[in-house]
């Protein structure tokens, strides 16, 4: 018998009224229960897989989530891992990709499915996109065996720390703009296994009691550290008065700046204005670690290629690739957690840990 264990975290698929707001956790329980194909646990048509729907004390609009709600939904995780062959995660689709990015961090070791999904429309209206995405993904969770945590959402399985909402109305409100999914579902799924991570050496997996424990024990203490710093994205645009912004942003903010991500224009370029570079290199010289990020939705960064990137170069900011900006922000906040020292940070923002980058060579 195939156990999935579904944590109901919020968003749309679980809510009501007028406005929408999450109903609790009892009351979608019932629902779901209600729903052709998943009465008793099971999931009809495929003998054998059953699941159970957990959910938080307050659940969520997605809109609300914290880092912190992040590491709540890790150690839910981790509590019930060994127990379950799948994780199915219903969340707000405003957040979701940044919640399936830090979870892809948080959860080092996962050697079982992690799929993140929700919908456009409440479960409970008879015209919603909700029961085919929450049934396909306890499907994927419990028949896959995809070590990863990954974002559903309409036909596709994608690696979750390479999506993006793109759609704020469609059913297909999710894409992966820079890697292909690692499966499609219609009358049967379609798994494409080699773009799969492998799973993780025994010593290293959370099937292991001792990495489970200690991820445990390292979890608590990233929950404090958390919320002791701050990072902070900046979108460039032209005619941006980078100096001014920046100035206050790394005088008045608290908690105090550790990162910032910018939003760089095509493959990474910025104003070359000797004001802004000098208050990057200075931010930089204080223990800032700044990242460069393509504001374009597909490509990679190429801080190289055009005399406007050098000035980023020369200010210590590192290239954030191919990275999206969920992805980069929450790799970061996850890194700087761990009171790593400048340089080992930025060796680690630019190194591929759970397949959210490819790394160009040079």
């Amino acid at each position: 018998m195939t156990q999935v264990y579904v944590l109901y975290a919020g968003g749309t698929i679980g809510s009501a009224g007028n406005p929408l707001a999450p109903m609790s956790g009892p009351e979608f329980r019932k629902l779901v229960l209600s729903m052709p194909g998943l009465a008793d646990f099971q999931v009809a048509g495929y003998e054998g897989l059953h699941y159970t729907i957990d959910y938080l004390d307050d659940p969520l609009d997605s809109s609300n989530m914290t880092p912190s709600d992040w590491i709540v939904i890790a150690k839910r995780i981790l509590s019930n891992y060994a127990n379950y062959d799948g994780f199915v995660i219903l969340h707000g689709t405003d957040t979701m990709s940044w919640t399936a990015s830090a979870l892809s961090f948080f959860l080092e070791g996962l050697s079982k499915p992690v799929i993140l999904t929700g919908s456009q429309l409440p479960l409970a209206r008879s015209l919603n996109d909700a029961l085919r995405n929450l049934i396909a993904s306890i499907m994927l969770a419990g028949t896959t065996n995809i070590p990863e945590v990954c974002l559903f959402f309409n036909t596709m399985l994608m690696r979750g720390n390479r999506t993006v909402k793109s759609d704020a109305s469609g059913f297909a409100a999710f894409m992966s703009p820079n890697f292909p999914p690692l499966a499609i579902v219609g009358i049967r799924p379609v798994v494409n296994t080699a773009l799969v991570l492998p799973p993780p050496p025994s010593a290293t997996s959370l099937s292991n009691p001792d990495h489970l424990a200690a991820l445990q024990d390292a979890l608590d203490s990233i929950a404090t550290s958390i919320v002791s710093f701050s990072v902070v994205g900046v979108t460039l645009f032209p005619g941006i008065q980078c100096t001014t912004m920046l100035d206050a942003i790394l005088q008045e903010t608290k908690p105090p700046v550790r990162g910032i991500v910018l939003g760089a224009f095509g493959a990474g370029y910025a104003p070359l204005s000797p004001a802004f570079v000098g208050t990057l290199s200075v931010a930089n010289e204080q223990g800032i670690t700044i990242i460069d990020r393509t504001q374009v939705i597909r490509g990679s960064v190429n801080m190289t290629a055009y005399q406007t990137g050098s000035g980023l170069l020369r200010a210590g900011a590192i290239s954030g690739y191919d990275l999206t900006a969920e992805a980069v922000l929450t790799k970061l906040i996850y890194l700087i957690a761990q009171g790593l020292d400048q340089e080992t940070l930025k060796v680690q923002m630019q190194t591929d840990l759970r397949g959210e980058m490819t790394v160009l060579s040079t």
